[in-house]
This record gives structure tokens, C-alpha cells and sequence, in this order.
């Protein structure tokens, strides 16, 4: 049980740290580009194109998700626009929720981004970064081993070009409200769902045989998650001192209210 349990918590911590860096980031990237350029509406622009090649991957998975499950789409859109509640939203994808549709559908498509933007960090952190053997070295305690680990990372050819993907990506992977708007819904059939089969296959070979993908799938998951987090630790560091140093320049400061937020896509 606790091989199955640790994955998950790992994921679900994961994924609420980066749901706080997300949205602290989104408000203060926006910010240092107001900064930047001292107009709001080139600062959406700004801010709009460091997050492009997420929103773009964010999107096209909407939108193939939705084709490949047989819902029509609409209009796409990749640019910025501001939304009547002052939220500023980065692009969408309309597909047409109908009553055919279904919450199932509805919440494939919402998690579709999720599922392209975890695989994507894999992909990068495993191919490009060797993540396993940063770990590996991590996981020695020896400062010599960790340290070549290190300056074997920096050396990766192109390293800040796949940090900033791996910083756009994480930024923009995560559902939006409109996204995760059939979620409660599909959650409840799968918890009713996953229950009955716990339930018939407890005391049997089967409930090993299916704790293990699914610990494997969560593994996965917390291992995307811990990649982002990490990437985003170091952006934020950069974004608050470009904040700094831009404020002391022009001798003025960002204020963040409450209810301000940012809506990075559909």
C-alpha cells in the first residue's frame, strides 16, 4: 500500500507547490515586463511572448485531444486578451460542449495540456539534462560527484534555451478554470469506479497487478513536477531581482492586489 500511496502524494504535493509558483509567477513576470516597458499594453506582449511555446503546446493539445475524441472545435487564438473580470487570458481553443460530449470527454480534453506538458519535461529532463544521474549524485552525499554532476548540467549544449522551455512549459501546462470546469464531475466517476474494483479485487493478484501501473503513472507525474518546481526555484529567484533592479532604475514598484491573477490560457 505505501508503494502505492507515496507516488500519489508525491504527485499531489507536487502539483499544488507549482499551482502557488504558477500563480506568483504569472503575476510577477507581468509585472517586470510592465516594468520593462513602462506601457501596459506592449507589457502584455511582453509577458505574452516569454510564455509563448507553453501556451502554444497548451493549446495544440486542447485541440487535438478534442479531435481525436470527435468534438467539433472552433476558433483558435494564440494572442492576448484581457477578460471582463481583468484576468488576462493568453489563448483558447472552442470545441462545443454539448450534452454529448459528457463530463468524460470535457475533462480529457481540459487535462490534455497536463498530459503534454508532463511529458514533454520528461522528455527534456531525461534526453537533455540527465536528471536520473543529477539524482544519482544527489543521492551519494559526496560534494566531489554532486559537483561534476553539476558542471556536467551547465555544459548541456543549449542549456539556458532548455531551461526557458522547460520554464515556459511548466508555466502553462496546468488547467485553467475553464479547463478544469467538468473535473468534479469526472473525478466522482472515477473515485466511485476505482472504488468497486479495489473493493473486488482486495486479497487478489489483480490489486497488485493494477497498484503497480498506477504507482508507476504517479511516479512519473511527481518526477515532472519536482523537474518544474526546480526550474521555477530558479526562475523566481531571476524574476524577483529583475523586479528589484528594474524598480530601483526607474524608481517605481509593482503593487499586487488580492484578486489579481492571471489566466494563462482557455
Amino acid at each position: 500500500m505505501n508503494d502505492l500511496l507515496m507516488p500519489v502524494l508525491w504527485a499531489a504535493l507536487g502539483l499544488i507547490v507549482l499551482l502557488f509558483m504558477q500563480r506568483w509567477i504569472h503575476a510577477h513576470l507581468h509585472g517586470v515586463s510592465l516594468l520593462l516597458v513602462g506601457r501596459p499594453e506592449w507589457a502584455v506582449i511582453v509577458y505574452a511572448v516569454v510564455l509563448f511555446p507553453g501556451v502554444l503546446l497548451h493549446e495544440a493539445s486542447h485541440w487535438l485531444a478534442a479531435t481525436f475524441l470527435g468534438v467539433r472545435t472552433g476558433g483558435v487564438s494564440l494572442l492576448p486578451r484581457r477578460q471582463p473580470d481583468g484576468s488576462l487570458q493568453l489563448g483558447y481553443v472552442e470545441y462545443y460542449k454539448g450534452p454529448r460530449v459528457g463530463p468524460i470527454r470535457e475533462s480529457l480534453i481540459g487535462a490534455a495540456p497536463l498530459v503534454s506538458g508532463t511529458a514533454a519535461i520528461l522528455l527534456i529532463g531525461y534526453h537533455v539534462f540527465s536528471v536520473t544521474s543529477l539524482a544519482d549524485a544527489i543521492r551519494t552525499g559526496d560534494v566531489t560527484i554532486l559537483t561534476e554532476a553539476m558542471v556536467q548540467l551547465l555544459a548541456v549544449p543549449n542549456f539556458l534555451v532548455w531551461l526557458y522551455l522547460l520554464f515556459a512549459i511548466s508555466n502553462a501546462m496546468l488547467p485553467s478554470r475553464s479547463d478544469r470546469h467538468a473535473w468534479p464531475a469526472f473525478l466522482a466517476i472515477v473515485a466511485v469506479f476505482t472504488a468497486v474494483i479495489a473493493f473486488l479485487a482486495q486479497g487478489t493478484s489483480l490489486f497488485g497487478s493494477l497498484a503497480r501501473p498506477v504507482s508507476v503513472l504517479f511516479g512519473y507525474l511527481g518526477t515532472a513536477f519536482s523537474i518544474a518546481i526546480a526550474v521555477n526555484l530558479v526562475c523566481i529567484g531571476v524574476i524577483a531581482l529583475a523586479e528589484w533592479i528594474l524598480g530601483r532604475i526607474r524608481g517605481a514598484s509593482v503593487v499586487y492586489g488580492r484578486g489579481a491573477k492571471e489566466e494563462p490560457t482557455t
